[in-house]
């Protein structure tokens, strides 16, 4: 252990007395130093049980020239603090040592090491951190690949302590059918219906080396795009990803394609009470309560025709249900005005917006849905009195 030296407050004050024996006319006051500064080292290591994960080539994690590890402290004030340290030396073994500067540490309260420290918040790990990432192996190690561990002072010194790797790593490749299209990735989603993880990718070759929380039986909605075309799954079975586990995995992904449902297709559409539906192109749209209704209106003008959703008092809304085997990832409606929809409870997932277009000199106003992917979507579920514009076309991503 590294201390830097200081001199005591009893020396301290006997300085001040024989400066002020030395002088007949000022009173010299010597400044309390009540700061202690203490510089430390603190060894720690990787569990070795830990040897199937995809973070390396050989699957073995081990320490990088200048990693940094943060360490979590109480100061003699009971503030939380966060000090960053740098490997001082072990790079490329199992054990390393990090030099820590800490200030006013209370000695009786245990520190918590987090590496890499690009994970650290001020007061604890910070798992916001993992919504956005490159996908990149060294991306991975060097920002996400979260290994934690807590601990009591050893007299005096940093405890030394083993890590326990905190999150399961996915080493991903994508195809579409027989050909393989991770290289053509730029963007992919994970979500396990709880944590949603983004990747940038950039990279020529995959794998795509994402850092995920474990899970237990999620069910695991996979979004990408190669710039020209989207594409989207939803793992058959529910996933169990471990802590302390890399995972290969190999996931045949279905192209995006558009549903359209306007005049050309649904003017017969008239549905009315609880249980009624009415279905085309494979997507069904039904009524959840008595006293709501959606019927295709004709006025005989294109620019006033549409769907008119009404519901009246004790509102269960309406439910959009995908094709059978497939799931929505975007519904949006393009609405003849504004009126009702602006301010109506639309549901989850749902958002009123509207953009002036400079081509047609008028307003474009949407109701879109987006969220993770599902095989039904509620609209209006908490609307009452609702009798908004007519919706002049419908437009559903499936996958």
């Amino acid at each position: 252990m590294k201390t830097k030296k200081f001199l005591s407050m009893a020396a301290l004050a006997l300085v001040g007395a024989m400066m002020t024996g030395c002088s007949n006319d000022d009173d010299i006051l010597q400044p309390e130093n009540k700061t202690n500064v203490v510089t430390l080292t603190a060894t720690v290591g990787f569990d070795d049980a830990a040897s199937t994960r995809a973070v390396t080539g050989t699957g073995v994690k081990t320490f990088a020239a200048d990693d940094q590890m943060a360490v979590i402290y109480k100061n003699t004030s009971g503030g939380t603090v966060k000090a960053v340290g740098t490997l001082a030396s072990g790079a490329g073994t199992k054990s390393g040592t990090f030099t820590f500067t800490l200030t006013n540490p209370d000695k009786t309260q245990n520190v918590t090491y987090i590496y890499p420290a690009a994970m650290a918040g001020s007061t604890d790990v910070d798992y916001t951190k993992l919504n956005s990432q490159e996908g990149t192996l060294t991306d991975l190690g060097s920002k996400y690949d979260l290994a934690t561990n807590s601990g009591a002072w050893n007299a005096g010194a940093l405890p030394s302590l083993t890590l326990n790797n905190q999150l399961a790593i996915l080493a991903i490749n994508l195809k579409n059918g027989s050909t393989d299209i991770t290289s053509n990735i730029t963007d992919m989603t994970i979500s396990d219906g709880t944590n949603t993880y983004a990747v940038d990718f950039s990279a020529t070759a995959g794998p795509i080396y994402v850092a995920i929380r474990p899970t237990t039986g999620a069910t695991i909605n996979v979004t990408a795009t190669d710039g020209s075309k989207n594409y989207g799954k939803t793992l058959a079975t529910t996933k169990t990803y471990a802590a302390g586990n890399g995972y290969n995995v190999t996931w045949n992904m279905s192209e995006m394609t558009t549903i359209t449902w306007n005049s050309s297709n649904i003017s017969d559409l008239y549905i009315s009470g609880t249980g009624d539906s009415y279905s085309k192109e494979g997507i069904t749209l039904s009524v959840n309560a008595d006293q709501i209704s959606a019927e295709w209106q004709d006025y005989g003008d294109e620019s006033m025709n549409g769907l008119r959703f009404n519901t009246n008092e004790n509102s269960g809304g309406f439910t959009f249900t995908a094709p059978t085997g497939q799931y929505f990832t975007k519904i949006e409606m393009t609405l003849i005005g504004q009126g009702g929809w602006d301010g109506a409870n639309l549901g989850t997932g749902w958002a009123y917006a509207e953009d002036f277009d400079d081509m047609i000199m008028d307003m474009i106003r949407k109701v879109t849905w987006t969220g993770t992917a599902a095989t039904t979507v509620d609209l209006l579920t908490g609307a009452s009195h609702f009798h908004g514009e007519n919706v002049k076309s419908i437009v559903f991503t499936v996958y």
